[in-house]
């Protein structure tokens, strides 16, 4: 069970200390001032804990996005509290927290605000100078944060790739491991029957000539042999109907091999079995719908949850629904991925499905329960 908040050591002391050189002067210097003026700083402190959280068992990313609002009215109100430009510190942080939140468009726009926001509660409300040095100042403080924040997110999203491609290869390997092994059963099975079977009938047949026309003692002798080789046959006909019996595919285990491995995301898996995943091509159909699931999870969402879920059997027929808790875009067309899962579900006679939900992307597939065995 994983901890409801969880924190890099780094990244929560320097959170700590920055949160600690603006809070204290500017505390101080608001001593005599009502209660009320503290609450802006005092306030921030839990705000930057709550964002900056990377469990993911906690809230959800609509709660972080309020939180982060929040914090920027609370950073910027600071402003008209004390004329010093210190307060653009909390600023400085914030751009680095949502570097990870917003696209680069939106994090130079946040930029732009805070450097005009600034200027002109200086000029207006405290009637100074426009302050041009400072705000210049601490607008290329903003990008060297946002700059070294963004490279920190590139590298991030590289390794989160990394683990996600070893994730589907080790479920590949998985599945095709259990594959190869059904096919060498099979194999072995024909080899029995068709070679050793045939080589043991004939021996059988000569033995039962022979030993109807020998002399004894070797008439006994003969008759030894021929039970023997009839037992013998007996034994591998019942070994190659074992290996004829088709080994079961599992493919829950090959699935939780996937999840197992996926970073920053917790996904639960509810499988339940059925006909239809025995079928080689449907089981590797499902899981390339996981996989593409999972990438466009992590890729397109700040999802911190996937569900898949392996429905009860309706009508014979096979149900599983794939969504998450992220608030990406609507999605008007499917991309490529979309589309070339929609394909490999209706070359097997399945029906697939996706739409945006208010509480996520949802992934429907459908497939009417085969007979056919590969």
């Amino acid at each position: 069970m994983q901890p409801y908040f969880q924190y890099q050591p780094s990244m929560l002391a320097t959170a700590l200390v920055t949160w600690g050189a603006v809070a204290a002067p500017s505390l101080f210097a608001l001593s005599q001032a009502p209660f009320w003026a503290w609450l802006p700083h005092l306030a921030l402190l839990p705000l930057i804990l709550l964002v900056t959280n990377e469990s993911q068992h906690s809230y959800g990313y609509t709660v972080r996005y309020r939180l982060l609002a929040i914090m920027a009215f609370l950073i910027h109100s600071t402003g008209f509290l004390l004329p010093s430009s210190v307060y653009l510190i909390y600023s400085v942080m914030l751009i680095a927290i949502l570097t990870f939140y917003l696209s680069p468009v939106q994090s130079y726009c946040y930029m732009l605000f805070a450097s005009m926001t600034y200027l002109l509660v200086q000029k207006f409300y405290w009637q100074h100078p426009w302050p041009w040095v400072e705000a210049m100042l601490f607008a290329s403080f903003h990008l060297f944060s946002y700059v070294v924040s963004h490279r920190m997110q590139q590298e991030r999203t590289a390794k989160e790739q990394a683990q996600l491609a070893n994730s589907q290869l080790l479920a590949t390997q998985s599945l095709l491991g259990q594959s190869v092994s059904r096919q060498e059963r099979l194999l072995l099975a024909r080899e029995l029957h068709d070679d050793v079977g045939h080589q043991l009938t004939s021996l059988i047949v000569n033995l039962d000539v022979a030993r109807r026309t020998a002399q004894e003692p070797l008439k006994s002798q003969l008759q030894q042999s021929y039970t023997l080789a009839r037992e013998t046959l007996e034994k591998i006909r019942t070994l190659v109907s074992d290996k004829r019996t088709e080994q079961s595919l599992d493919l829950e285990a090959v699935l939780t091999e996937l999840i197992h491995h996926v970073p920053r995301v917790h996904i639960t898996l509810q499988f339940n079995a059925h006909p239809v995943l025995q079928s080689l091509s449907h089981a590797h159909c499902i899981l390339r719908v996981c996989q593409e699931c999972i990438t466009n999870t992590l890729k397109h969402s700040n999802a911190t949850q996937v569900n898949i879920e392996f429905g009860p059997s309706i009508n014979a027929e096979f149900q599983m629904k794939i969504y998450d808790n992220g608030t990406a875009a609507p999605l008007s067309e499917p991309g490529n991925g979309l589309r070339g899962l929609q394909e490999r579900v209706a070359e097997l006679g399945g029906q697939f499905d996706w739409h945006n939900s208010p509480k996520g992307f949802i992934v429907q597939v459908q497939f009417k329960e085969t007979h056919h065995h590969e």
